[in-house]
């Protein structure tokens, strides 16, 4: 074995980068030209010792301008995931599995912690946690007292080497294939001898692929425009306020730009009917949008024009949403509007009182070295409290 393939041996295989190379076998030719052994966060003390001792060079601190890298592992919150595959792309290792549209998870015993694919998730829904250490042998993280456990490691490594190298040379292949494809077919004898006939051939191809490489993207775009909508939609209360409503109609917006966008490249095949359920819920949105819009007018004070033109906006909305449920085949609701009594001021300020003496004394339970008498004053608070909600309810 040369120098560099011994160096690179004795690296954790996670190619994080943190040591500023793109991987563990450019560090090992940087440090066999004379590089620090001392910028390997993953590796640590071990990997340190290990490069002294191989080298023959004094034992380094590890530099702290890396930080630290524990042993952990990425974990994918499934339920949020949209099928991206960018962490799919990430992953140095082909960890994660899944596929486009469709939910990604990972095997933790081939996951090397390298945190690579968490920045390019767009919905950040990956998580690193501890390495449950009882299932699987960490790659690094302490230092491994016994020879087994050196060997375990040792073998981890090569493991996640072979899987790096055999990553680069699949995605190598695929590209050979993509310039292939993008450079034609060959002039062959079904094919006629012609220079022109082959570069419109060639022309061709290379647009059909990059109509491809756009689609794909465009579905993307859309999908995550979707999640981003159907997300802020849940956690909005109802009716929203006038801020989360200004933010609504701006992811409504980009959501609807999606979809043209998507309608524009969309190859020209007869497809099956876009579901009625999105026009139906846009109706929704804008219900909410006008009504918060009207309620706020009505809070602010203003004239009367102008609570006039909300009104009528909103019965527009509302029409609008009763078509929209007509042409998605589904009854009109049955409203009835109810008259609510004004909530009394003297009552609000009294069930006030009340959620903030019971917060006061959960916050005092659970604090450690707090007073009985402390304790005593805040359920003193919470019963008077109480009780003048009670009395002032009582018939």
């Amino acid at each position: 074995m040369s120098l560099i393939q011994r160096i690179d041996a004795l690296l954790p295989q996670t190619q994080c980068g943190k040591c500023g190379h793109p991987g563990c076998k450019p560090y090992a030719e940087g440090i066999a030209k004379g590089e620090a052994i001392n910028r390997c966060p993953p590796g640590g003390a071990e990997t340190i010792a290990a490069l002294a001792e191989l080298l023959k060079v004094p034992v380094l601190q590890l530099d702290p301008e890396r930080g630290s890298a524990p042993a952990q592992v990425a974990y994918i919150r499934e339920a949020e995931c949209i099928g991206c595959t960018k962490c799919i792309q990430a992953c140095p290792v082909d960890a994660i599995v899944g596929a486009a549209k469709l939910m990604h998870t990972v095997i933790i015993d081939e996951c090397t912690g390298c945190d690579l694919c968490v920045a390019p998730c767009p919905v950040d829904c990956i998580d690193l946690l501890p390495l449950p250490l009882t299932t699987v042998v960490p790659i690094v993280g302490g230092l491994a007292h016994s020879p087994q456990e050196q060997q375990a490691r040792s073998a981890k490594r090569n493991h996640a080497r072979r899987r790096f190298e055999q990553r680069n040379a699949r995605l190598r292949r695929d590209e050979e294939r993509k310039q292939a494809r993008a450079k034609g077919p060959a002039i062959t004898a079904e094919t006629p001898d012609n220079p022109i006939h082959a570069a419109i051939e060639r022309v061709r191809a290379q647009k059909a692929v990059a109509a491809d490489v756009a689609l794909k993207k465009a579905k993307i775009d859309l999908a995550m425009s979707r999640a981003q909508l159907h997300k802020t939609l849940k956690a909005f209360g109802h009716p929203p306020t006038f801020e989360q409503q200004t933010q609504l109609r701006l992811l409504a917006q980009q959501f609807e730009a999606a979809e043209l966008a998507l309608a524009h490249i969309q190859p020209a095949t007869p497809a099956a009917p876009a579901p009625r359920d999105v026009e139906l819920k846009k109706a929704k949105i804008q219900l909410a949008t006008r009504r918060a819009e009207l309620k706020k007018a009505q809070a602010d004070g203003a004239p009367a024009e102008r609570l006039q033109a909300l009104r009528e906006t909103l019965g527009q909305a509302e029409h609008a949403l009763h078509q929209a449920e007509d042409q998605n085949d589904r009854p009109a609701p049955q409203l009835q509007r109810t008259e609510k009594r004004p909530i009394d001021s003297h009552l609000r300020q009294l069930k006030t009182e009340l959620a903030y003496a019971r917060a006061a004394l959960n916050k005092l339970q659970r604090q450690p070295g707090v007073s009985a008498e402390q304790l005593a004053q805040a359920q003193a608070r919470l019963t008077q409290a109480e009780r003048q909600v009670q009395d002032h309810v009582a018939p």
